[in-house]
């Protein structure tokens, strides 16, 4: 069985604990693996994953200084920045590792450390955590990074539906991914966990937009095997790929969600690993 997992997050191992401890106090949401690349590695052995997919965190980790950050950043930069290095330096080292970056929309130099990104640390996706950084996505402030992503034909990745945050959910609902695949038509959009709850939202959107897809992280395991079944043939495996969410979900049980709905073995590989490999040009 090959696998591309689309949706994890990974930490330097002198921060990872202080991870868990900070994002479970203000969270809904408790890890339950520890959130570093060899524990992704454990979780996955025997399996045959061609890639790892590791998105950009950016906020639940600013109380901590991490050693290995901060030999990759200068002192003053934002930890966002220097996480980016920090991605770049798993790339370079792991070829069947692919990091997206983060920018904040809050900073005058977003399109800076855009351009940073894609072009000096050479990281293959931008993921932006709305929810962690409370703006909207359709927020014209990051236009600009929208089509200089478009241009270098980098993925976009964006949390949508519910945030284990209280009182963030504001920033999750798809009809902002609308606003933005209809202004770039040429971006290639991932929407995280399918909406969920605003599936039905979701699927609207990538039924009107051909450059929108989505991972099925959480949504897989919220919905179960019957219920995603349906949902999957309503919106057409090609549109789906598989992310874990690691490590709120154990990569395995996930795959076994996924492996026991009635969808044919040609939509679960679709899943597993095609959709993946053809839209982030894997």
């Amino acid at each position: 069985m090959k696998l591309i997992d689309v949706h994890i997050h990974v930490f330097p191992d002198d921060v990872a604990d202080a991870y868990i401890e900070n994002y479970g106090s203000h969270s809904n949401l408790k890890a339950v693996c520890r959130p570093t690349l060899d524990s992704v590695f454990e979780e996955y052995r025997n399996i045959d994953v061609l890639k790892f997919v590791i998105l950009q965190e950016w906020q639940s980790t600013i109380p901590f200084k991490s050693r290995n950050l901060k030999l990759m950043a200068k002192p003053d930069d934002y930890y966002f920045y220097s996480y980016n290095a920090w991605l770049a330096e798993l790339q370079r080292k792991h070829k069947n590792v692919v990091c997206f970056g983060g920018v904040h929309p809050e900073e005058d130099d977003r399109l800076e450390e855009f351009e940073r990104m894609a072009g000096v640390y050479e990281l293959s996706g931008l993921k932006l955590p709305q929810c962690m950084q409370q703006f909207h996505v359709n927020d014209k402030r990051m236009f600009p990074v929208y089509e200089r992503a478009q241009a270098c034909n980098i993925p976009v990745l964006f949390h949508t539906g519910l945030d284990p945050i209280p009182g963030m959910d504001i920033y999750g609902h798809p009809k902002d991914v609308d606003d933005v695949a209809r202004e770039f038509a040429g971006l290639k959009i991932i929407m995280a966990h399918l909406g969920t709850p605003f599936i039905d939202e979701a699927q609207d959107v990538m039924k009107r937009r051909q450059n929108v897809f989505a991972d099925i992280s959480f949504f897989i395991e919220i919905e179960g095997s019957d219920s995603a079944s349906c949902i999957i043939r309503k919106i057409g495996a090609e549109k789906l790929m598989f992310g874990s969410d690691f490590p709120f979900i154990k990569p395995r049980s996930a795959i076994e969600t996924l492996l026991c709905t009635n969808l044919s073995d040609e939509d679960k590989e679709r899943i597993l690993w095609k959709t993946a490999h053809e839209v982030l040009n894997l």
